[in-house]
């Protein structure tokens, strides 16, 4: 990624240990106070106030003229399942997922807005701090990036293979440059397309011949990114196998040519394993990625870093951050996004954006609308289910399983305000023991 490098990057709060299995962080994307900008607020056990005014006791001040001398105030549930929102009777109103709301439990990934400061909900186990600092390739300080950065430098320590596991457009490309600057290799990562080996032509340009070193050869003393492990015709699948096996670039160069170890990379849908089961993918080929398959998740899965990102794929007219670059209603309508495309989407309404430009902030109504994709079988089901305003308890599971208990991007899907959600999970009788579960990831 091409990365801004303002020196209004945000920066990491270093606090002390906390003695509580999960905290709950608040990172602050936008704000007119720049001092607030891209901070993490630590929210502590007994709750924080936010406002114009800090009184004495825990609070924290934003220099905000649309924000009340106290405007709210978040409060860690007792056993961390998620945070109390109290509005404190502010005059301009605190909004959650884009509904105003007076009090609530919110939990991961609640975007709150309070007065022209935008924020993110995250709950953080403390896992993988010593990957808090964000890489040019894998920018972010929330959980999901430091695991990954975590993940992608225990993965360039060794010199097995490695698959990227992961929707369109989450990043698994940048993920391999991250492994392969960490692993310290001085030849090049070479990328190969798996569907583009389709013919004995298309594998002699790729493996080589016996008078022509192929493709795979340039990559001596480097890397090997195979994009689409599970893309490449069954033809050539053994040949990939006896090079994973052999731990080096498949040749048929003449006697006497030097082969060099190389680390192989593969990247694979999230269909992997139902192309194993019926028979596309070989099952032996599969299992040779067993010791590091990493998931890159999905733009929705990070929405705190959703303007870091940002910065990276693509730098404002005005050489600004995203964030100063629009305003309030912007930002918060950018994270309330459901980015079914990632992040090809994410850059192409950065695109979008930077046309609109005329020398002031952007506004919502300059944002592109949300492209229309092709469904799957379950989102054909909850879109006929809403279209009767009745989806059933079993959709309602699937769903929360897939976004991991996060209501806000639930109600995104159906294009409805998170309360009609709420009835429908009190009519389905899903109660915030079962979202927790989702939320933990330990969800039926």
């Amino acid at each position: 990624m091409n990365v801004d490098t303002t020196d209004s990057a945000p920066q990491l709060i270093v606090t002390s240990k906390s003695t509580q299995p999960h905290r709950w962080r608040l990172h602050v994307l936008s704000s007119p106070d720049r001092t607030w900008r891209g901070r993490i607020l630590d929210l502590p056990a007994q709750g924080t106030s936010i406002g114009r005014v800090a009184p004495e006791g825990t609070s924290s001040q934003i220099a905000d003229s649309t924000l009340s001398r106290q405007h709210l105030e978040l409060e860690p549930l007792p056993d961390n399942s998620g945070v109390r929102l109290r509005d404190l009777g502010s005059h301009n109103g605190t909004l959650r997922g884009g509904v105003r709301v007076t009090t609530a439990v919110i939990g991961d990934g609640a975007v709150l807005r309070f007065g022209d400061s935008v924020a993110v909900l995250e709950c953080d186990a403390g896992q993988s701090l010593a990957f808090s600092t964000p890489t040019a390739d894998v920018p972010g300080r929330s959980v999901v990036a430091r695991r990954l950065r975590a993940a992608l430098d225990s993965a360039a320590r060794d010199r097995t293979p490695v698959l990227l596991v992961g929707p369109t457009g989450a990043g698994k490309e940048f993920a391999a440059q991250e492994i392969h600057r960490r692993a310290g290799r001085e030849g090049p990562l070479v990328r190969i397309h798996g569907a583009s080996i389709a013919s004995t032509e298309a594998a002699a340009t790729v493996f080589g011949t016996l008078q022509t070193p192929g493709l795979l050869q340039t990559a001596a003393g480097g890397a090997v990114l195979l994009d689409g492990l599970d893309d490449l015709d069954a033809e050539w699948q053994p040949v990939l196998l006896r090079a994973l096996e052999e731990r080096r670039v498949p040749t048929h160069a003449p006697s006497g040519s030097h082969v060099h170890d190389v680390l192989w990379i593969a990247t694979a849908s999230d269909a992997l394993e139902e192309k194993v089961q019926d028979g596309r993918v070989r099952r032996d080929l599969a299992a040779r990625f067993l010791s590091h398959r990493i998931r890159v998740a999905p733009l929705a899965e990070r929405a705190a870093d959703l303007f870091e990102l940002a910065d990276a794929l693509l730098v404002t007219p005005t050489g600004d951050p995203w964030t100063s670059f629009l305003l309030p209603d912007a930002v918060e309508a950018m994270l309330l996004r459901a980015w079914p495309d990632n992040l090809r989407e994410l850059l192409a309404v950065l695109r979008h954006l930077r046309r609109q430009y005329v020398g002031a902030a952007l506004g919502a109504d300059a944002l592109p609308e949300q492209p229309s994709r092709p469904k799957d079988a379950l989102e054909l089901t909850l879109a006929q289910q809403s279209s009767r305003n009745s989806p059933d308890g079993e959709a309602l599971h699937k769903l929360l399983k897939r976004y991991h208990g996060n209501v806000e991007k639930v109600a995104a899907h159906f294009g409805r305000h998170r309360k009609q959600i709420y009835r429908w999970l009190e009519r389905a009788g899903i109660g915030d023991r079962a979202l927790t579960e989702y939320r933990r990831g330990e969800g039926a």
